[in-house]
């Protein structure tokens, strides 16, 4: 995960630790590389570097596959998962859900139940 010229190991415990641990919180770049000890600037290349992604997308994609364990996992209404999850609202969770999924939460949890 960690390259010459991403964040070092520690750095990046920590910043995962705090995703992991308010993902469904306003994350920030000021946050997120205060905890890494760097500038926003240097944060975003060097997250980029270890991960693939920028610390957004990435906090994007952890909160989609959240949803997916929450809608195939139990009963629950989208709303309340979009809540959990730190979107805006049920109307953003459905967009960005299907623009990585290909379905609506709606339809996906109908075809996890079968």
């Amino acid at each position: 995960m960690h390259t010459s010229s991403g964040l070092k190991p520690r750095a990046m415990e920590r910043v995962m630790a705090h995703i992991e641990d308010n993902i469904g919180e306003n994350l920030n770049l000021g946050t997120l590389a205060s905890i890494a000890c760097v500038s926003k600037f240097h944060f975003v290349r060097m997250f980029r570097r270890s991960t693939g992604h920028s610390p957004m997308a990435f906090v994007l994609r952890r909160r989609i596959e959240l949803a997916r364990l929450a809608l195939e996992g139990r009963e629950t209404t989208l709303a309340s998962v979009a809540a959990e999850l730190g979107f805006y609202d049920q109307s953003h969770f459905t967009r960005s859900f299907r623009r990585h999924t290909g379905f609506t939460p709606g339809k996906y949890q109908p075809l996890t139940c079968r």
